[in-house]
């Protein structure tokens, strides 16, 4: 609960700016429901006693709509009094710590503004026969968790054009590993592997890509750069492991294995190492391929799920029912892999595409999908390859969602959160009538529906968490208008520092510019919650600060 100097500054701020706002700017106000008004109550405090306690207006009707924050939504009687006037007069009791009327919301989809986004009917189509990306965008774009964690895909394919324009700082590097120099650095038993490895030529060697430069350009192309498309995650750290294509199956253990070690050392050590690896793309296989003689090839996506790894497979090019004829990866049984078929730009599978209903989960689109190609270019890609990594990205971008919950369980279980991010892609997809009997969901995949699907199981830290009086550190000045300083009991200083609103959106981040002087400036009124670790110290801290 915020403590009674905060309580009386906010309340002698916000009493003069709701009277002027009666008379200036009202054409630019936002639009609200009019006789509502939205309060956040002191603990245990609920609106019966506000009704008694305020005679000057009568409240009709209540609904809490926020229990951790102890929010209501008011009924005023129909035209008896002024919005604004009620907000005056419910500042003046002292139990009442926020007053705002209920504004009106309307759809506010994010897009980048990558030039050839338009082109990226996968992402928004007038006939909403895609995935919602740019909805899913308005809760996050990608890159981390909550706790830091900078969020890995691995795409093991033919390489990739290194000299393509539209990846910039999202394709993967070891930075424990010295470039070139002969020696293993980070003891990972893989020598000189800094922009990642190639079980081709046994180095980094990744260059190459005219069919892996498209599956990671849909995983993670960089977004909102000004420049070509994007990826499903504007930003993620692309993880190229070079296989080829005309391989065998023990070259395809050998390049899993990468991502595995890297995954496993990186929980091994807390994030010291290795890399936070969260799925692998597979586009590609063995036609008619019986899991019973790969039980290795198969049993490895178990491994690799238990240590927090989905891997996703495309299923074969061709009109085959896979239950029946077979498919390696995708016939395999394991449950930390998804296997995707094919949609076209119609929302219909299509027809050279591969099913099962006890095999093939769930459709994306790949038929003619726009990303970039080889030769730093761009263009259209196609089959159950390019429908795949739209997949393998979903997994990528849930990881980053603005919860506290799941990123910590990321860390605690890794094996539970695959799963849960897993069954959110699963309960989410568009249910379609040509998927419909013949894959596990019957659905295609739905960007924004997963990310919801995460967040409504989100848990919201309560007002207490996010308030606690015994943080090392104070916020000053609370509430603010423009700059907020961040000073530790003992001068240590701040390491990351990150800013979300009461929904769990990251507002504003500074983990890779950590400074002690908060810039609010540009955010609405309102509260939100600073989440501060300081150096030398493991603890995240939480607390609430108040723009004005």
């Amino acid at each position: 609960m915020l403590n009674q100097e905060i309580n009386s500054i906010m309340k002698k701020i916000l009493l003069p700016i709701v009277l002027l706002a009666t008379f200036f700017c009202q054409a630019q106000q936002p639009e609200y429901v009019r006789d509502q008004v939205i309060v956040q109550l002191a603990e245990n405090v609920d609106t019966n006693l506000i009704s008694q306690e305020i005679t000057d207006f009568n409240i009709t009707g209540s609904k809490l709509i926020s229990r951790p924050l102890n929010i209501w939504l008011l009924q005023l009687a129909p035209s008896a009094i002024d919005e604004t006037i009620a907000i005056q007069k419910l500042y003046r009791n002292e139990n009442v710590l926020v007053a705002q009327k209920n504004h009106k919301v309307s759809s506010r989809a994010t897009e980048p503004d990558d030039p050839l986004f338009n082109s990226q009917w996968q992402y928004k189509q007038a006939s909403d026969g895609d995935i919602d990306a740019d909805e899913a965008w308005d809760i996050t774009t990608g890159g981390t968790t909550m706790n830091g964690d900078v969020i890995v895909a691995a795409a093991l394919d033919d390489g990739i054009d290194l000299n393509h324009e539209d990846f910039e700082d999202n394709l993967w590097t070891n930075e424990n590993e010295i470039p070139n120099n002969d020696i293993d650095d980070d003891n990972n038993n893989y020598v000189d592997d800094y922009q990642g490895w190639s079980i081709v030529t046994d180095d980094d060697n990744i260059s190459g890509g005219g069919h892996g430069t498209p599956v990671a350009g849909i995983i993670g192309a960089k977004g909102n750069n000004g420049l070509g498309v994007s990826g499903v995650n504007w930003d993620v750290k692309v993880m190229v492991i070079k296989n080829n294509f005309n391989t065998n199956e023990a070259q395809v253990i050998e390049a899993y294995s990468y991502a595995l070690e890297a995954r496993m050392l990186y929980n091994a050590t807390n994030g010291a190492e290795g890399a936070f690896v969260v799925s692998t793309n597979a586009s590609w296989g063995i036609d008619f391929g019986d899991p019973a003689d790969a039980p290795l090839w198969c049993g490895l996506y178990d491994t690799l799920g238990e240590n927090g790894i989905l891997s996703c497979g495309a299923t074969i090019n061709g009109n085959f029912n896979v239950d029946l004829v077979g498919d390696l990866p995708t016939a395999c049984p394991s449950e930390y892999l998804i296997t995707v078929t094919n949609m076209d730009i119609t929302d219909m599978k299509v027809t050279q595409a591969g099913y099962g209903l006890v095999t093939i989960d769930l459709g994306a689109h790949g038929a003619n999908a726009f990303t970039t190609a080889a030769g730093n270019g761009y263009g259209g890609f196609g089959g159950t390859s390019g429908a795949t990594p739209h997949v393998t990205g979903a997994i990528a971008l849930l990881y980053s969602a603005p919860c506290q919950s799941f990123a910590d369980l990321a860390i605690s279980d890794p094996a539970q959160a695959a799963r849960d991010v897993r069954d959110y892609i699963f309960a989410g997809v568009d249910p379609n009538p040509s998927l419909d009997g013949i894959t596990t969901t019957g659905g295609r995949l739905n960007l924004n529906n997963a990310l919801l699907g995460l967040m409504d199981d989100c848990v919201i830290l309560s007002n207490g968490e996010f308030q606690k009086q015994n943080n090392p550190f104070s916020l000053h000045p609370n509430p603010s208008t423009q700059f907020v300083l961040i000073q530790h009991n003992e001068n240590i200083a701040v390491a990351a520092v990150a800013i979300y609103s009461l929904d769990g959106k990251m507002v504003q981040d500074h983990t890779q510019d950590s400074t002690n002087t908060l810039d609010i400036s540009s955010l609405a009124n309102g509260i939100y919650v600073v989440r501060i670790s300081f150096e030398g110290d493991a603890n995240v801290y939480n607390q609430k600060l108040i723009k004005k």
